[in-house]
């Protein structure tokens, strides 16, 4: 959140905090500022109430900040603890994933259309069913053709092998009775012969006798001239014995013609027989009839039956698709449940519905579990990001300004990089009067919120240690003594902390300097070019109240630049693993010594950040500089 805290946190924090201390963030030194200020730009009132963020352009993870020109310091300062990977979303990233299930945001399932899925089962069962009783009708009454057709044409056979029998026998007969009336002509008597056949034989409609010139010799027919005449003759006919299809008198027949062999010398004569086929077409229509009816009793039967199988299986999908989709719909509704924020919403067991759905509603109660758990999580996570970064802008708000201060001829800048949201690195700049000023740099072991609570609290401590003796009677003895009860008391042994205190009178440049397990402070004096350090020997702070820690004392020449920093610079590591060094930072100062105290920190932070290009911050990083330049 960094500087985009809301003015009413902004207010709880700074009531939190001692008087005293909020008194050296205002005025740390105690002294004019001769530095150019960056200050945050005003939050403008909202209507949302007291807690409202500010503008997005404001609540980055490193706070965005606009420079408004020359400051007299009245204005909050830019925090120091920067990160080097860039911002990080707090609770506004969280709140995106809560707020959906709280909002009640539910998809419109009314507006689905479609056939619901009982339906999908009838219809389809519906269309199977008059499907297949369509095709068992179909092939009812293919078989049901078929069989008729078989039966007429075995009757037409049947009736036609008789009428041939029957035709071969009486023209058998005829011939051996009419071979000595032809020789003799007596003509009278055939015709007799040829009426009493159709007389006797209802099936037989005339009998005809031609001689071998094709005259007709006698005809059943009476009145019939016997000379030949059109249609009269046996024109086309030949004398022999074969069956031929004809009609008589607007009905079909069968022609049967027999030889007559009586000893002409003209050749064979030929009786022909019409014997009707009218018997057989009223079969055919029986038959016809009897197929008909047969095929119109088994549709309606077909009918019947499939609409009995219809209603039946309709009953059944009813019955079945009823089992299955009432706990689908149940388990839509847990859904639906869900999806509005009720995390306590469980399918119950769907009995008779199928493997499947009971399986689906079984994943269904594990899946919404994980859900629950997982914002549960998430919730958790988002109120320790909340605390986190109420921490850091605590931290923030504790730690010095980024712009370099000038306090007589000694100026300090001096910048913390995280390298999590809240860093266990701090710094800390301070008059003690109008002659001395007090520079303190420290590094928590481990990281996370913890280490920044402990990182504040010896910020705090360093303060207040300030104030509890005279300033005449303070030295760097007393103050790492100070911060070590301090931070023995708060983290209980649990949390120890590296730190290195300074006090540097800017009349004479002599310092006053004490450490507990913190790298020495490199010194490199720009008219010389020497390198040193100020080594100072003492255990861990916070291990134990009765720790001891000894000062020393060093005067510094024109031209010094003192540098502390933690181990996070020096431990910063490239792709194969080298750490950076001291022998490394040494060669930085060396060519940078030339620029001012800012700029020579930001230039070893870029060297440092460039050394490590690719790889992941491990540790805070923080750098103090102390540029100490008394006029000749």
């Amino acid at each position: 959140m960094g500087a985009g805290v809301s003015r009413s946190r902004r207010s709880a924090i700074e009531s939190a905090l001692p008087r005293s201390l909020l008194a050296l963030r205002r005025d740390p030194l105690g002294v004019p500022l001769s530095s150019t200020n960056t200050r945050l730009k005003p939050t403008p009132p909202s209507d949302d109430g007291p807690d409202s963020a500010p503008p997005p352009s404001e609540r980055t993870g490193t706070g965005t900040r606009e420079v408004t020109g020359t400051g007299t310091g009245t204005g909050t300062r830019e925090s120091t603890a920067t990160r080097l990977t860039g911002p990080v979303g707090h609770v506004e990233a969280t709140s995106t994933l809560i707020a959906p299930l709280e909002a009640g945001e539910l998809p419109n399932v009314a507006a689905i259309k479609g056939l619901r899925l009982d339906q999908v089962l009838l219809l389809t069962t519906g269309v199977l069913v008059v499907l297949i009783v369509g095709l068992l009708a179909a092939l009812s009454v293919a078989s049901t053709q078929s069989q008729f057709e078989e039966t007429a044409l075995r009757s037409k056979d049947r009736i036609q092998d008789q009428a041939r029998e029957l035709g071969q026998t009486v023209g058998q007969t005829i011939a051996l009775t009419s071979t000595t009336n032809l020789r003799d002509n007596n003509y009278a008597f055939l015709e007799e012969v040829a009426g009493s056949i159709t007389k006797t034989n209802p099936n037989i409609l005339r009998v005809q006798i031609f001689d071998p010139d094709g005259v007709r010799m006698a005809d059943s027919e009476k009145g019939t001239e016997r000379e030949e005449a059109a249609g009269g003759s046996n024109s086309g006919r030949t004398a022999e014995r074969r069956l031929v299809s004809a009609f008589y008198r607007g009905q079909p027949i069968s022609e049967i013609q027999e030889p007559i062999d009586y000893g002409s010398s003209s050749g064979k004569g030929l009786v022909v027989i019409s014997y009707s086929l009218g018997g057989l077409q009223k079969q055919l229509e029986t038959l016809e009839q009897d197929k008909r009816a047969t095929v119109r009793a088994n549709t309606l039967r077909m009918l019947g039956l499939g609409l009995g199988f219809v209603v039946l299986a309709g009953v059944l999908v009813a019955y079945q698709s009823r089992r299955i989709t009432r706990p689908l719909g149940m388990l839509t509704g847990k859904v639906m449940q869900l999806a509005a924020g009720d995390l306590g919403a469980r399918a119950g067991t769907a009995r008779g519905a199928g493997r499947e759905v009971v399986a689906l509603g079984v994943v269904f109660n594990h899946m919404a579990e994980r859900i629950k758990i997982l914002l549960d999580d998430v919730r958790a996570k988002a109120q320790l990001e909340r605390d986190v970064s109420l921490a850091r802008t605590v931290q923030e708000t504790l730690l010095p300004g980024r712009d370099a201060v000038q306090v007589g001829p000694v100026r300090i800048a001096g910048l913390v990089v995280t390298a999590d949201a809240c860093g266990g690195d701090w710094w800390f700049r301070a008059g003690l009067d109008e002659r001395r000023v007090v520079i303190g740099i420290g590094d928590v072991t481990g990281h996370g919120l913890s280490t920044s609570l402990v990182a504040t609290s010896a910020t705090s401590g360093f303060a207040s240690a300030m104030t509890l003796r005279e300033p005449s009677q303070i030295n760097a003895q007393m103050l790492i003594t100070a911060l070590n009860v301090t931070l023995a008391n708060v983290g209980r042994g649990e949390h120890q902390m590296s730190s290195a205190l300074a006090v540097i009178d800017v009349s004479n440049g002599f310092i006053d300097y004490a450490a507990g397990a913190h790298p020495s402070p490199l010194v490199f004096n720009r008219n010389s070019g020497q390198v040193a350090s100020l080594p100072a020997r003492g255990p861990l702070l916070g291990a134990s109240v009765t720790s001891q820690f000894t000062s020393r004392q060093a005067q510094l020449r024109p031209g010094d630049i003192v540098v502390w920093y933690t181990d996070g610079l020096t431990e910063a590591r490239d792709a194969t693993g080298r750490l950076y060094g001291n022998q490394r930072l040494a060669a930085a100062v060396q060519a940078n010594a030339h620029l001012s105290a800012e700029q020579l920190r930001d230039a070893l932070l870029a060297d440092a950040r460039a050394y490590s290009a690719g790889q992941p911050q491990r540790d805070d990083i923080t750098v103090v500089v102390a540029e100490y330049s008394p006029v000749a």
